[in-house]
């Protein structure tokens, strides 16, 4: 679901006017440690963090199956839902730096049109994401300098966006029966 979602943001952002040749690569870390790298790329989408949304956790350990096929449940772990971290730069070497800031006001442009994508706005939609939200991060320069002495490189124009609602769940069905009576035994 991770590389799914990914892979939506970067062929919208690649429909959307970045129309370098590959338009988007995937980590700016392997670029920064490669002095060699091709640096001619628009915009770099890198993963930079994981989290769980815990507030959308459902707290149920089951699923109750269709009406009439009997007092069996199926047991189950909740979903996670995951909010993923992305970093867009821009490095555009030998380009100038204007050429940069334009990529990245491009970036942040593109997000503030389509800000959800779903089956009914995004052409082709993988059917277990039912939706993306997306949201930019505001760091603060100790924030930025942490992250960029992290990649291992210096800084580039970059924006970082929050990615809401990716969800992973998979069920392995166990049944087990429905508790209809609770026995208690007292003993004076």
């Amino acid at each position: 679901m991770i590389q799914q979602a990914i892979d939506i943001i970067c062929k919208a952002l690649a429909k959307g006017g970045f129309e370098t040749t590959p338009p988007i690569a995937r980590n700016i870390a392997e670029l920064i440690a490669d002095p060699g790298a091709d640096n001619t790329q628009a915009v770099i989408v890198s993963l930079i963090n994981i989290e769980e949304n815990r507030v959308s956790r459902d707290p149920r350990n089951y699923l109750r199956p269709a009406p009439g096929s009997g007092n069996s449940v199926i047991l189950k772990n909740p979903a996670v839902h995951l909010n993923l971290t992305l970093l867009f730069t821009s490095v555009r070497s030998g380009q100038g730096y204007e050429n940069a800031l334009m990529d990245i006001q491009k970036v942040i442009g593109f997000f503030q049109q389509k800000m959800v994508f779903d089956a009914s706005n995004t052409d082709p939609f993988p059917a277990p994401i039912e939706k993306l939200i997306v949201e930019m991060l505001s760091l603060n320069l100790e924030q930025l300098h942490q992250l960029w002495s992290m990649l291992g490189g210096k800084y580039y124009p970059s924006v970082a966006y929050k990615v809401r609602m990716v969800t992973i769940d998979s069920i392995k069905p166990e049944t087990g029966e429905v508790i209809t009576e609770i026995e208690t035994k007292y003993y004076v």
